[in-house]
């Protein structure tokens, strides 16, 4: 039986090693063109584009552990690992209908504590979030 691609798989360069995210609960694309553009004193709208086809992908999860958490957010850390806050992602396009690969940083991550342990430590998190877009 063949194994499911993941939707997000953040690639090191480096070693062409991958890490695939967890199923997320949401995933939604984003495809921008990219405009530089102004008025005209008659009102029309004067403009070029810049660059079309920006991807962002927005995933969310219900539910991750503290560790499932703590690893998806170390992936964007620089460590001497050869990942950082651009990386190489291979997701699901909406707009070819297929993965791709394209540089890509992450912006605001958020969750919400979900209950501390008896020794003070958070055990998961609820409604946890990222967002990755197109360089």
């Amino acid at each position: 039986m063949a194994t499911k691609q993941a939707l997000v798989t953040i690639i090191r360069e480096n070693t062409a090693e991958s890490y695939d995210l967890p199923e997320p609960a949401s995933y939604s694309g984003t495809t921008s063109t990219v405009i530089d553009s102004g008025t005209s004193v008659s009102g029309k709208l004067l403009g070029a584009v810049v660059r079309e086809d920006v991807a962002k992908v927005s995933l969310s999860w219900r539910y991750l552990t503290a560790d499932q958490w703590a690893q998806i957010n170390g992936l964007f850390k620089d460590k001497g690992s050869g990942l950082r806050f651009i990386n190489k992602v291979s997701f699901f396009d909406q707009t070819i209908g297929d993965w791709q690969e394209r540089d890509m940083f992450v912006s605001d991550r958020s969750a919400g504590m979900w209950r501390r342990g008896e020794d003070g430590g958070v055990l998961g998190w609820t409604d946890c979030s990222l967002e990755l877009t197109e360089v």
